[in-house]
């Protein structure tokens, strides 16, 4: 039987749902660290279980990954290296600033696109990377009372980048399995977590005990709550141009920011900070109106 594709009002409000989810990760991170899982061993928690749901799933659809299966595990990789590099981040600096310096992926995958895609790039195109660095530098620069650049803020920064080359992948490697790129990127995130913790000296073995007592939390989350924001997400990204999928995955920017200024207060953002994220969003919605209307 064939199903018609969905519309793209439908796909954009699926977009909409589960970017907003995202904009609620750090709070079983922050959640996990309080049970004394934090840090990488909480973004390993909250990505193994789902690595190994979609395991099994794939097992029964192998005819399906037929040709397909190097493709997701580049995809995967890149995409979960940027999500443990988001992970990490939020664990070691403000959710606002992680979530923010992830959202200069457009800058990035402009210029990926340019060097790999061969896509050509007009005056506003450069503006807008412009203004992004810019609200980079501000964001970061330590004035007005502000934090100064710290490990949270570099692997932030650089999830951005890495979560761009995989949007890339996707958008080249068009007819991989949903469930392929998605197991490969939850391995990879527990993978490069765990090592990318220990590189930067900051993975704290957890008691074994507190772990175990925050396995069901952290398995709960991973099956019922992330795989579906991240099959929904990239499900929806089949239909939809990536201009509006930019548009719309805001809402994890918007819903992390009210949560984080509700629920830590200690980490809202002085004025320079603000001119950096507001440059940075600017940047962002220029990218995304400079893409083309899909065709629906």
């Amino acid at each position: 039987m064939r199903f018609n594709p969905p519309s793209a009002g439908f796909a954009s409000v699926a977009v909409f749902v589960s970017a907003s989810a995202w904009g609620l990760y750090w709070i079983p991170l922050r959640a996990l660290d309080e049970q004394g899982v934090g840090g990488s061993w909480a973004v390993a928690l909250l990505n193994a279980p789902a690595a190994l749901v979609l395991a099994v799933i794939v097992l029964f659809q192998l005819q399906a990954h037929r040709g397909h299966m190097r493709d997701a595990a580049a995809i995967g990789l890149a995409t979960g290296l940027g999500l443990a590099l988001y992970g990490i981040g939020i664990a070691h600096t403000t959710v606002m600033r992680a979530t923010l310096l992830f959202y200069l992926t457009p800058v990035w995958a402009t210029l990926i696109g340019i060097v790999w895609l061969e896509e050509k790039a007009g005056v506003l195109r450069w503006v807008a990377i412009g203004i992004g660095l810019v609200g980079l530098l501000l964001l970061v620069s330590g004035g007005d009372g502000s934090t100064s650049l710290g490990i949270g803020d570099v692997f932030a920064f650089f999830s951005g980048v890495a979560w761009a080359i995989g949007a890339s992948m996707i958008k080249k490697y068009e007819g991989v399995p949903l469930a392929g790129m998605t197991m490969f990127q939850f391995t990879a995130t527990t993978f490069f977590g765990l090592l990318l913790g220990a590189v930067a000296g900051v993975l704290h073995v957890p008691d074994q005990g507190a772990l175990l007592a925050a396995l069901p939390y952290g398995a709960s989350i991973s099956i019922l709550l992330i795989i579906p924001a991240v099959i929904v997400l990239f499900w929806a990204q089949k239909f939809l141009f990536p201009g509006r999928v930019g548009l719309l995955m805001m809402s994890e920017v918007l819903v992390a920011g009210i949560t984080a200024s509700l629920f830590l207060p200690h980490e809202r953002m002085n004025g320079v900070e603000w001119a950096g994220a507001a440059l940075i969003l600017s940047a962002c919605l220029v990218e995304v109106l400079l893409t083309p209307s899909e065709q629906t």
